[in-house]
């Protein structure tokens, strides 16, 4: 649990100390003083980046030249309390637990396991395949240090094989192609693998969790549309390895052509099935946010089930965007979650007893809390 946040230079603040409880952690105030900035320190500080954007220097004070969030929280183990992110322009990215300065951000990502709901995640059901893939790879990259290593090799690999390909050298190609292949199939088949399991955790719960949002009773599954597996729901490893391998002998002459990567894990989508109907095309606005805190919840709950530590749950301003019976059915699900942070200006929607901290930013911004 996260106990205390320390900003130093982030964003509109200079020095900012909270406090924090466990449950419903309330933040209110004004549009404009910084209410989705804690939150997204909270998210910095468990995922080494932001949800707002992609260049670090643009979450630096004004006429400041770094930023630092540190984290104090609750383990088992007493000298294993304080997590720290230090970023400079000159001296980069700096990242601690306790005293001791973490190198590889596979070693540090998942000390303090993370669920972002925020109003543009309607993206997850309406957007580009590349918004659901990246839902998959921020989950299990929070689970499973390998993960996120197979996702940053397999990247990088994708990199220089499509570069491979782009070369007018037909020879050369023929020459490296299966030493990149060999690799692409390595990390590509252990990213698949992981994101099957999920999806088999996601078509058990989805239902449930959808149909507590409205007053219908819904049928509700998702489907992996894999390149390399198809719509095969339960495959080994060593299978997946091998229509890899044999996908990409097949591609050969296209991907030659088209100056590509025409299969993998980068390549594919989740679809979403409403009565076995497209929910694309047929789910209303009401129901797309049904599925995306629905989505959201069995997120922090997979979390829960294979972490060691329980996640935070972060609600950025989402209450706005929600009918009564929505509204009514998420504040019914969070009294079964652990720590909580919620930005809001609609404090009067919010009873007593779910609230178990309000912290008013009015007035706050270059002072203490």
């Amino acid at each position: 649990m996260l106990r205390r946040l320390d900003l130093t230079n982030f964003r509109l603040f200079n020095l900012l100390y909270l406090e924090f409880e466990d449950g419903i952690n309330i933040i209110t105030g004004r549009n404009g003083c910084g209410k989705t900035s804690i939150l997204e320190s909270i998210y910095y500080l468990a995922l080494t980046k932001s949800f707002r954007t992609s260049q670090d220097f643009q979450i630096i004070k004004h006429n400041e030249n770094y930023f630092s969030i540190t984290g104090y929280i609750d383990t088992k183990s007493e000298n294993k309390k304080l997590l720290r992110i230090y970023y400079s322009v000159k001296e980069g990215k700096h990242m601690f637990f306790g005293n001791k300065e973490i190198n590889r951000y596979s070693d540090y990502i998942g000390f303090i396991p993370c669920v972002l709901l925020k109003p543009d995640d309607i993206k997850l059901a309406l957007g580009a395949p590349s918004n659901r893939r990246k839902f998959m790879d921020i989950l299990l990259s929070q689970l499973s240090p390998v993960y996120l290593e197979d996702l940053r090799m397999y990247r990088r690999v994708l990199v220089q094989r499509n570069a491979l390909l782009l070369s007018e050298d037909y020879s050369n190609i023929g020459n490296q192609i299966d030493i990149w292949n060999g690799q692409l199939i390595d990390h590509g088949s252990r990213i698949i693998e992981k994101r099957l399991a999920f999806i088999n955790f996601l078509n058990k719960n989805l239902e449930s969790y959808y149909n507590n949002f409205t007053d219908k009773n819904d049928s509700i599954n998702v489907e992996y549309h894999s390149t390399i597996v198809g719509e095969k729901k339960v495959v080994t490893l060593s299978d997946i390895k091998s229509l890899f391998d044999k996908k990409l002998s097949m591609l050969y002459k296209y991907e030659i052509y088209n100056k590509s990567t025409a299969a993998g894990p980068h390549r594919d989508d989740i679809f979403f099935y409403k009565n076995r109907r497209f929910f694309k095309d047929y789910g209303s606005q009401g129901e797309n946010k049904s599925l995306i805190i629905a989505l959201k919840l069995i997120e922090w709950n997979y979390l829960s089930q294979t972490h060691v530590a329980r996640p935070v749950l972060l609600l950025d301003d989402i209450f706005g965007e929600l009918d009564q019976i929505r509204m009514k059915g998420l504040l019914r699900s969070l009294k079964n979650v652990g720590q909580t942070f919620i930005t809001t200006t609609m404090l009067d929607k919010f009873s007593s007893n779910l609230m178990n901290k309000v912290i008013q930013l009015e007035g706050m911004m270059n002072n203490n809390a």
